[in-house]
């Protein structure tokens, strides 16, 4: 039995159509699809917001000279710590099946935005709470 190529492109696309039209006939049916108005820029705004919050926060923390000996590796840590906690939330994110973009760009701007607010946090609560 020899294998043809092209009886395996054959059978791979017969699957892929058969796949294809079941979908398109079950909506095709009497029930309307269910319309849900999204907002077309909502990961935009959300992203825009993080920023605000995290540059409000930012002001409040370095607007008077820090008081710490090593201020770069106050805030190198807090780096840190704010990467690990974007990663710990993009990863529920994609876990809930939330974590889809239209485009890297947009990705992008999500993931460094939710990393400035968290460590703009740390940061503000390091600083400006009594605990440390």
């Amino acid at each position: 039995m020899s294998w043809n190529i092209f009886e395996v492109v054959e059978f791979v696309v017969d699957a892929l159509s058969l796949l294809s039209s079941d979908s398109s006939e079950s909506n095709s049916g009497t029930e309307k699809p269910l319309k849900r108005k999204k907002s077309k820029y909502l990961v935009e705004q959300f992203s825009t917001a993080f920023t605000l919050i995290s540059c409000i926060f930012l002001f409040f923390v370095f607007k008077d000279p820090l008081l710490v000996q090593n201020s770069f590796q106050t805030v190198c840590i807090a780096i840190l710590i704010g990467m690990v906690i974007t990663f710990l939330c993009c990863f529920a994110l994609y876990l809930l099946e939330f974590f889809y973009f239209k485009s890297f760009l947009s990705m992008l701007f999500f993931c460094t935005s939710m990393i400035v607010l968290w460590t703009a946090s740390v940061l503000f609560l390091y600083f400006k709470s009594v605990l440390f």
